[in-house]
């Protein structure tokens, strides 16, 4: 049992945070969508998911390496400061060997008939501080992130960028200002999450891809949005995902419970920074 501190609240809805967290899910699919797109051909990659939480993002990737047959071979790292969610990322990848290729025309044949993957797959979860990971200098052919980033600051770029190799990838899906725009619009004094523009991190890596000579394969910002019942569903499921957590000083006890008497539907809504440099 691997040990390490980390913020309780991750620790503790682990179990809960797949079932919590559709949007990151949606992202973690958008996100491997442009890492397939722009990968270079490498058979035999080391491959860094950060902030990896439950491995939404290491699975929605390496499914499609597999089904594509485009690897011969995987070193899979996880970084991730709760031991639990790292728990499950490990659950992830042992199961992703089991998968069958799906890139040929599916047939009534059952998928256990099917082939399965001749990928040599090979993985570490690393409880560690995504600003500080004990990996070697350019030792990753692609590094990853999704929905984790946020947590810490603009700084933790130059981390990333030290472990990727030369002619390496860097992968982002970053949450920016202007999430959670619903509900600071219709509750204003609700304390949420303050989100850093997006100018900050794009400042960081334009910082990262002139030292290296880097090249920007792609920038976007896109809003991914889920819709709740209500406020007090929306917000028991911020707090099954383990994400309930605010600087802020806290609301008044009448006009939280004026917020919760509001039974209308809520969308929760994230504004996403995707960027693929390659370095």
């Amino acid at each position: 049992m691997m040990s390490c501190t980390v913020t309780p609240v991750f620790e503790q809805f682990a179990t809960s945070y797949d079932a919590a967290t559709p949007i990151q899910s949606q992202v973690a699919e958008h996100l491997a969508q442009l890492i397939v797109r722009y990968h270079t051909g490498v058979t035999d990659m080391c491959v860094v998911d950060v902030g990896c939480g439950t491995g939404k993002l290491t699975q929605a990737v390496m499914s499609k390496f597999l089904q594509n047959a485009a690897l011969a071979s995987a070193q899979l790292y996880g970084v991730d400061t709760a031991a639990s969610m790292l728990a499950i990322w490990q659950q992830r990848v042992a199961h992703l060997l089991s998968m069958p290729l799906l890139s040929m025309p599916l047939s009534s044949a059952p998928v256990s008939s099917l082939p399965k993957s001749p990928m040599m797959l090979h993985s570490q979860a690393l409880c560690a501080n995504m600003a500080d990971m004990a990996l070697a200098n350019q030792s990753a052919d692609l590094v990853m992130s999704s929905f984790a980033l946020h947590w810490t600051s603009p700084s933790v770029i130059a981390e990333l960028g030290r472990i990727v190799k030369t002619k390496g990838q860097l992968h982002l899906a970053i949450p920016v200002a202007g999430s959670f725009h619903q509900v600071r619009q219709r509750f204003p004094k609700l304390p949420v999450f303050d989100f850093l523009p997006s100018h900050a991190w794009l400042a960081a890596i334009e910082t990262l891809r002139q030292q290296r000579q880097g090249t920007l394969m792609y920038q976007a910002e896109q809003s991914f949005a889920f819709s709740y019942d209500n406020l007090k569903s929306l917000l028991k499921n911020l707090k099954q995902m383990g994400g309930a957590v605010s600087g802020k000083d806290s609301i008044d006890t009448a006009t939280f419970r004026r917020y919760l008497q509001d039974q209308s539907p809520i969308g929760l809504d994230y504004q996403l920074l995707m960027i693929g440099l390659q370095l």
